[in-house]
Parts: C-alpha cells; structure tokens; sequence
C-alpha cells in the first residue's frame, strides 16, 4: 500500500507542475500577443501583418459623411483596384477602401469584417469580389486551407477557436488550425525568429507602414507590363506566350488560362455558403448594400464554368444583395490589360476602378 501511495505523489505532482507550466504559458502568451502589443511589430508583409496594418489604417481614420464603400478580396484586387481612381470617378462623393488582401479567402474575409465594422453602420456598401461566379470545385480544396490561421489569426478570440478549427477538413488541420488560435506564439515563431534578429530594423519597417502604407497603397499605380502577343487554343489545351516571361509570370498564366477543376462535390457551395452566409449575417438588418462582383478571370476569354453560380443563386432574393451581371468586366480580359495570368496591370487597374466605381453608384442609385 505504502508502495501505490509513493508512486501516486510524484505523478499528482508531475500533473500539477504540467497545468502550472501550461497556465503560465498560456498568460505568457496572451499578455504578448493578445494584448495588442506585439501586433505593432508584426512583418508588414506577413499574412497576419498585411491584415493588421489595413485594419489598423481603417479605424484609425475618422469616417466620412459622404458615405464609404469598402472593396474586398485578395491579390487580384490589392493589384487591381484604386480606391482614389474610384473616387475621382464619382466626383469623390464616395470614399472607397481597398482592402485587397493577397493571399486571403472568403473565411478570412469574415473575421477582418467583424472586427473592421463593430457597429455595422460604418459602409454604404462592401464588395466583394469573387474569383469567378460558378461553384466549381477547385483541386487546393478551401475548406482545409491551414494559411487561413495566418490571416486571421490577430483577429481570433478565444472564443472563435474552436469554430475555427472545426472549419477545417482533416483531423491534423483541426489540430494545427485550434493549438495555433489558442496559443498564437507557436505560428508565429519565424516571425518572432526575425524580430529578435533585427529588433531595431522590424520596429522601423512596422512603424513607416502604419504611418505610410495608406498613402503608399493609394499611391501605387499597378503592374507595368503587359502581355500583349498571348494567345490561346482553350480547347486543345495549347498556350502561344509572349517572349520574355519569368517562370512565375508563365506558370501564372497556365493556372488561369487552363484552371484544373476537381470534380463536383458541392464543395465549393457549402464553403461559400458558410462563410459568405456569416458576411451576409453581420450585415442583416442594416442599411449597409453588399454587392458581388466577378473579377477579370485571366487575360483571355475564358469559357463559363460547368457549374452553376448555386451560392448565388440562393441569396439572390435578399433585399440588402446586389450582384453585378457576371460579364460585365469581362471586355477587361485582354493580354494587353493584365500583367501576368491573374493581375490587372496599370491600365487595366484604372479601367477596372473607373468601371467599377460606376456600377456601385448605379446600384446605391446615386446619380
């Protein structure tokens, strides 16, 4: 009996050390990282910085009475949208927001909009820009898509973890996806590898961004190149390219140009059902008009997918949901308007954001 008992101490304190360790690391953690602080010293082009930084020049800017409308999605529109381009169309009797976040998804959309819009009254209007209209399912499967823990992961709470990770697919992902939530130090060890190595040359290059980077954003331009000479047989699967492309511009343009499409499963419905159903949530109920766009597909005219716009046509009843006819920036799919095989280049940017402009002023019927 003495032998059981002897053997019971060292593990109860084995278990009490193990929660002690735990707690303090959790404290540790959240006092670090939850706090606010060091969301300051972030990588200004890391996942989690870009995001930071525009939310950070968002609310930090003192909103307008004329009325604000908010651009949403990723790469495609951070290269080809200029929200003072957009502006100028309309006589700057709106103000619109870039928020083209390279690389983010239509999850992470949902927890910068939260958090962009606290009391849901802030935009006349958020677009948001889809990569095409159809649900056909892609091959990088979204749903299971462990990146989304970076872009979101300044803006989760303790509350939003286990949600989050249950929105992935397989077992590993759920467990990447609810550790990384709950302890936010661990995806973010290279970002803080880098910081301790160049502390004084990090807090610089996160201070200029928050300072500067809106200017800087508005102030850019677009890609100068184009791509005039591209040609394509769709139906052969054979691509003409103009002389002189990277690697990157080249793989670019055979990824948009001849997209590989898993087979249907109703995948790509349900992930947009979920969490452009939660956008849709947010906003229920407010005077705020939510209008979808299709964004210029390639630089070429591509052919329609082979399924139908399913989650579309669900909410297209919704009174508060606007959704711009799918072709109506497709005369912007042309070589000599992009800049490798999914961005606008100069010209195309100021064509799209002229364009653009016009349609939300039609929809908000401001004439």
């Amino acid at each position: 009996m003495s032998g059981v008992l002897s053997l019971q101490k060292p593990l109860k304190n084995a278990v009490w050390w193990s929660v002690i360790t735990l707690l303090a690391f959790f404290t540790l953690d959240a006092a670090i990282f939850r706090s606010g602080w060091y969301g300051k010293y972030l990588q200004p082009n890391s996942s989690t910085g870009i995001v930071e930084d525009h939310l950070y020049w968002l609310l930090h800017t003192p909103r307008v009475k004329k009325g604000e409308v908010l651009v949403l999605g990723d790469s495609r529109v951070a290269e080809g949208f200029s929200a003072p381009t957009a502006g100028a169309e309309g006589a700057n009797r709106l103000k619109f927001w870039n928020f083209g976040l390279p690389g983010a998804s239509v999850r992470n959309w949902y927890y910068v909009l939260r958090d962009a819009d606290p009391d849901r009254h802030r935009f006349k209007a958020i677009v948001l820009s889809l990569e095409r209209y159809t649900d056909d399912d892609s091959a990088d499967n979204p749903p299971d898509r462990i990146a989304d823990l970076g872009y979101s992961l300044g803006r989760l709470r303790l509350t939003d973890c286990r949600d989050f990770a249950m929105s992935m697919k397989s077992p590993e992902r759920r467990q990447t996806a609810l550790s990384g939530c709950l302890f936010k130090g661990l995806p973010l060890c290279a970002d803080i590898h880098e910081f301790l190595l160049e502390a004084a040359a990090r807090i610089k290059a996160a201070d200029a961004s928050r300072e500067h980077g809106l200017a800087w954003m508005d102030g850019y331009t677009g890609i100068p190149e184009n791509l005039t000479g591209l040609s394509a047989d769709i139906e052969h699967g054979v691509i003409n390219f103009p002389a002189g492309l990277n690697p990157v511009r080249t793989m670019s343009i055979k990824q948009s140009v001849l997209p590989v499409w898993a087979p249907d499963r109703g995948q790509t419905t349900a992930y947009r059902k979920l969490w452009i159903g939660r956008i849709l949530d947010l906003y229920r109920d407010t005077d705020t008009r939510i209008i979808f766009i299709e964004m210029p597909r390639a630089p070429l005219a591509l052919p329609d997918g082979k399924v139908p716009p399913r989650f579309l046509q669900s909410i297209a009843g919704r009174s508060q949901v606007s959704v711009i006819p799918a072709d109506r920036f497709r005369d912007l799919e042309r070589p000599e308007l992009f800049g490798d095989g999914l961005h606008l280049n100069s010209t195309g940017r100021a064509l799209f954001s002229a364009k653009l402009s016009r349609e939300v002023f039609r929809v908000l019927g401001i004439h």
